[in-house]
């Protein structure tokens, strides 16, 4: 079938109506699907440990007179922080909670290995358990090569990757498009 139009798509093949239909409506659902999809959450999208003072497996010359806990989000409740090194429990009095800081005051510590473990609930109602380990003790000069930045602080729950994001509707989406383009060719070619 050719337009009967003089002038506009002059000799060109034009799809039957409800061919065109069809491939509009295919088109209009796989954008509304596309634009209406939104990744899941990984379980550890909830408030996280960010960055603790002192640092997950950093080394102090001698114990702060606070400890301080950055969370992704900002903190409805602190359950208990506990700070425990060789000598006990160095925790002083009720940690406090600003925002997403939480704010725990320090007796001053032996040198050694210490365990700081917090539990709070995040704004959204969710626990956030988990441990900070750092070391008190004489700071030395790193070996060449040895100057490695502490690792961050992560969270049990903290997910490992963040998934395939964006990626698995796109190659939906192209791949439903190349279908269609593809069937619109061979009727055409067969009507013509």
């Amino acid at each position: 079938m050719t337009s009967s139009h003089p002038g506009r798509n002059a000799g060109l093949p034009v799809a039957p109506f409800g061919q065109r239909r069809a491939v509009l409506l295919l088109a209009a659902t796989l954008a509304a699907a596309l634009l209406g999809w939104t990744p899941a959450q990984p379980a550890g999208a909830h408030g996280q440990l960010v960055s603790s003072q002192p640092a997950a497996d950093g080394l102090v010359e001698v114990m702060p007179s606070r400890a301080f806990l950055t969370f992704s989000a900002p903190v409805k409740e602190v359950k208990e922080i506990a700070v425990v090194g060789p000598d006990g429990s160095v925790a002083n009095g009720t940690a406090t909670a600003n925002g997403p800081e939480v704010t725990q005051t320090l007796w001053s510590g032996p040198a050694g290995d210490y365990t700081m473990s917090y539990f709070v609930v995040s704004e959204d109602g969710h626990d956030v358990r988990g441990d900070v380990r750092f070391e008190v003790g004489e700071l030395s000069v790193l070996a060449p090569g040895a100057d490695q930045a502490p690792a961050p602080a992560r969270s049990a729950a903290e997910p490992e990757d963040d998934g395939p994001g964006i990626a698995i509707p796109a190659v939906v989406l192209l791949l439903s498009v190349a279908v269609a383009l593809v069937l619109g060719r061979r009727r055409a070619t067969r009507s013509g």
